[in-house]
């Protein structure tokens, strides 16, 4: 013990001394600044408007900082590393590791003397102008010590100009102005809002939008022109809207649709002859069935002969074919029509994307149930199975994991009833897994074809898996599904699972496993051989489809139910009811009987282009009852691991305050749980180049909704069940650190958790933090991750 703070204290000693290091390199960015030029480090801007009554100050700051060109060195808590990496490596040369270095992961250092303060003050006053303050000045002043330099722009603004009233030329009598003039009340410029280009702009977009969708397939914003009177005093402005007086008349007109040609297997340099077409329906299909047929591609097509031309059908039809597995590009061109110069030809062109292919993939498997060891999967993928480009997957998996989660440091405790085969509870899957994703509804009733831009889908899904954990058991694991998937808006999304079958069947149990079951009844009915018969549904919202806003939301809420409709179907049938001892069967087999409800919420709030904080808040519960006394195994709740609490391995918390006994520490099967609540805070940064950081913090535990006993009434887990007034103080709390390698298309991830609260240790000993010492294992050491991907 008295080593203990000596041992802390040179590791502190060696932390201080590499921030030290990495300090005093960050000082020397000045070193190649050329005599007579700074560096330059920063630069404010301060708009200064007493008598401007809009508030819009902060909001042009914001905008007048993003005019400035080039921005400054960046710099992380006033350290500059990608500067220190050039300076590093600085090299002459064109090539080598060195010059990789210095222009991949360093970055130059940033001249005051590049910054053109005229240029950008220009620039600057332009913007305001644009934002109705006609009357400004835009100055610029630069401080420089000790070769760095910073800039302060100051804008002096007064009143801006604001709109008095607004008026539209349109006494014209072709329908085009009929048109214009009733969306007249919906216009984005309002009499006494200050004067906006940008407003006017995007009055011309809006109007634009409008009449594409009556029709006016020629039209462009270009042909609205504004004229603004500023000289009618106090400060205001009339505006007047109209057409150009050189607008071509094809501009003016509305088109419907006459012809629309398929060409549904075309390649560049095709002739796109028509001679050879097949007519379905009205439509030209070019130039056969061959490789998708009309009647399932045609219900993506939302072009209709003698209907008006709408820009909102064709960008739907667009995108609808996109989401066709069996095209890579979709394009769709119009031409007046020969005969009639008020129609339009449509022709739609689809280029067939590689009908099969076979991938064969290595990997790391790491699983919630602490698992992790090498894989391969190879994988079939047919896009156009049937010709109705259905997606066919068939993947081959084999793995060979080894259990990593469980508190178990690598051996034995003293008296642990564990054989040596036992040790680091190897095991090996081997599974097959056959889905089909058909680009429709299939359903016995007829429906309406759904007039959304995604592309609804049925999956079937059937599939096998073999699981053997060496020195425990075998398991045999059958599924079957049947579901629906559609996006009714780019935010939602539905999945719901109307057929979900599972087998489970457990075989080839070894003699310390049948001992840990017979002392253990909820472990006995979690393991039992069983049916899962129910249904599965998922909401899905999320606004991270909207990459440019600041704040984003996540939330993915799953129902899953079991066994309800066969015990009921048993009920009618009179069938007695199922008890503890003697449950309900099917062919022979239990079935299990639950409902669980898991919900995942996330809230990302982004900083600039690449520094995000994100809150992640997981609460799920699954209550059994009728013919199953406990939750299937594969249906229980754990946490732990490189995507939950990261200062903890995998299974290695919970439930409740329960402490798992020596000899099961090696376990992974008894810490589980009914309930689980889980929060994280992560604050995610750029470090330099594809190197990432992250500081986060993680908290959370599950929970038993029952009391467990043996067989001889004991209490098999103290401390696992749900209490409403003390679960907050049973929270384990870890926190930590990580660096990320993001090329883009791959993420590799090590994250070093740190341990705050430990839940199962006694009251008063379970914050561990002022314990912490630097190494690995133990109830205060450090966990080190390695993952794919980011946690959340």
């Amino acid at each position: 013990m008295p080593q203990k703070p000596v041992s802390r204290q040179v590791y502190f000693t060696h932390i201080l001394v590499l921030l030290a290091a990495v300090y005093l390199s960050a000082c020397s960015g000045t070193k190649r600044i050329p005599e007579g030029d700074a560096l330059f480090t920063g630069f404010t801007v301060k708009v200064k408007g007493k008598n401007d009554s809009s508030n819009r100050q902060s909001e042009m700051e914001t905008e007048l900082s993003a005019t400035v060109r080039p921005k400054p060195s960046g710099s992380i808590l006033g350290l500059r590393p990608k500067l220190w990496i050039y300076n590093t490596f600085y090299t002459e040369k064109e090539k080598g590791l060195k010059h990789f270095i210095m222009t991949k992961l360093g970055s130059p250092p940033v001249l005051i003397s590049q910054v053109d303060t005229g240029s950008v003050s220009q620039v600057m006053s332009n913007r305001l102008h644009n934002r109705g303050y006609f009357n400004n000045s835009v100055s610029s002043a630069i401080t420089s010590k000790n070769k760095k330099a910073t800039i302060q722009w100051t804008a002096n603004v007064s009143e801006p100009y604001r709109i008095r009233k607004i008026e539209y030329t349109l006494n014209d009598s072709l329908p085009i102005h009929k048109q214009i003039k009733q969306a007249q009340p919906e216009s984005l410029l309002k009499p006494g809002e200050p004067y906006d280009l940008q407003n006017m702009t995007n009055e011309r977009m809006r109007i634009d939008g409008l009449l594409k969708n009556k029709g006016y397939y020629h039209f462009t914003p270009d042909a609205l022109i504004f004229s603004v009177d500023t000289m009618v005093g106090n400060r205001q402005v009339d505006m007047l809207m109209r057409l150009k007086r050189d607008v071509a008349s094809r501009t003016l007109k509305p088109y419907t649709l006459d012809d629309i040609y398929i060409f549904a297997n075309y390649s560049v340099g095709d002739s796109l002859s028509v001679s050879d077409t097949l007519s379905y329906k009205s439509y030209h299909y070019i130039p056969n069935e061959d490789f998708v047929r009309a009647r399932h591609l045609l219900r993506n097509v939302f072009l209709v002969q003698d209907s008006l031309y709408t820009r909102q059908n064709h960008l739907l039809t667009l995108n609808r074919l996109a989401g066709l597995s069996a095209y890579k590009f979709s394009n769709i061109d119009y031409k007046i029509d020969t005969l009639n110069n008020d129609k339009l030809d449509a022709f739609i062109y689809l280029t067939p994307a590689f009908r099969k292919s076979l991938r064969v993939e290595t990997q790391m498997v790491s699983k919630s149930n602490g698992f992790a060891g090498p894989g391969v999967t190879v994988s079939f993928r047919n896009r156009n199975a049937f010709r109705g480009s259905e997606l066919l997957n068939v993947d081959v998996t084999a793995n060979f994991e080894s259990q990593v989660g469980g508190r178990g440091t690598g051996t034995t405790p003293e008296g642990n009833r564990q054989s040596k085969q036992q040790q680091g509870l190897n095991s090996y899957e081997l599974g097959t897994q056959v889905s089909l994703t058909i680009p429709r509804i299939l359903s016995p009733f007829e429906l309406p074809n759904l007039r959304t831009e995604f592309v609804p889908k049925t999956r079937i899904g059937l599939g096998f898996s073999f699981l053997n954990r060496l020195a425990f058991f075998k398991m045999n694991s059958y599924n079957a599904s049947y579901a629906y998937n559609w996006r009714p808006r780019k935010t939602l999304t539905h999945d719901i699972t109307p057929i979900n079958l599972q087998y489970v069947r457990l075989s080839n149990t070894t003699e310390d496993f049948e001992e840990r079951l017979a002392e253990n009844p909820y472990l006995r009915r979690s393991f039992e051989n069983q049916f899962i018969i129910g249904s599965i549904y998922q909401l899905i919202y999320t606004t991270q489809v909207y990459p440019d806003r600041t704040s984003q939301v996540f939330n993915s809420l799953v129902l899953d139910g079991s066994g309800n409709m066969i015990n009921a179907l048993n009920s009618l049938r009179g069938v007695d009811k199922p008890t503890q001892d003697a449950p309900r069967t099917l062919f022979g087999q239990n079935y299990s009987q639950y409902i669980l409800a898991n919900n995942d919420f996330r809230h990302y709030f982004n900083f600039g282009k690449e520094s995000q904080l994100v809150a992640r808040l997981v609460t799920a519960v699954g209550y059994s009852y009728g013919n199953s006394n406990t939750l299937p195994f594969v249906k229980q709740f754990s946490i732990g691991g490189p995507n939950s609490i990261r200062a903890f391995r995998a299974r290695s918390v919970g439930p409740g305050t329960y402490n798992i006994p020596d000899e099961l520490s090696f376990s992974y099967f008894d810490q589980t749980g009914d309930v689980k609540l889980e929060t994280n805070l992560e604050y995610r940064f750029p470090i330099s180049g594809f190197f990432k950081g992250a500081v986060f913090v993680d908290a959370g535990n599950i929970w038993l909704l029952r009391d467990t006993f043996d067989d001889e009434g004991n209490l098999n887990k103290p401390g696992a069940k749900f209490n409403s007034k003390t679960f907050l103080n049973q929270l384990a709390v870890g926190t930590g650190f990580g660096l990320r390698v993001d090329v883009e298309f791959f993420v590799l991830r090590f994250d070093l958790g740190i341990p705050v609260q430990v839940p199962y240790l006694p009251k008063g000993q379970r914050n561990v933090l002022s314990d912490f010492d630097f190494s690995f294992g133990g109830e205060t050491g450090m966990v080190l991750n390695i993952a794919i991907g980011y946690p959340f």
